[in-house]
């Protein structure tokens, strides 16, 4: 028998709220999403090897898992950050102006951006 991999697994939640740490908060998010992205990557490569020895001849066991990683507009923006076109926000926006330790808020939003950086950069180092 084959194992199973998960056509999809959904990220959609980060910690936010005011918090007495928020920077620890906040890199405890990019963790969150980080580790994420370092399982799926292992699960698939593992899998993958494992159904590949047992000649399954079901493809759909073979592809590898899909993350959909939820974000929100403060990864697109900081406050009062303008669109780089400025009309509208694509994906070729990400918010420059929001710091890590500023305040909660500024946390929270930094943690955001640096999630999908982070995200995006490991789906490609990891395949």
């Amino acid at each position: 028998t084959s194992a199973h991999v998960p056509c999809c697994v959904y990220h959609v939640a980060s910690k936010f709220g005011p918090a007495q740490n928020h920077q620890q908060t906040a890199l405890d998010n990019v963790q969150g999403a980080e580790d994420l992205v370092r399982t799926l990557a292992k699960y698939r490569r593992d899998s993958t090897s494992k159904l590949m020895d047992n000649n399954s001849d079901n493809q759909q066991d073979k592809l590898p898992p899909k993350l959909v990683l939820t974000s929100s507009m403060a990864a697109v923006r900081g406050t009062g950050q303008a669109p780089k076109n400025g009309k509208f926000y694509t994906f070729e926006d990400w918010n420059t102006s929001s710091e890590l330790g500023a305040n909660w808020g500024a946390s929270y939003q930094w943690s955001k951006a640096e999630s999908e950086r982070r995200a995006r950069q490991l789906c490609q180092e990891l395949g």
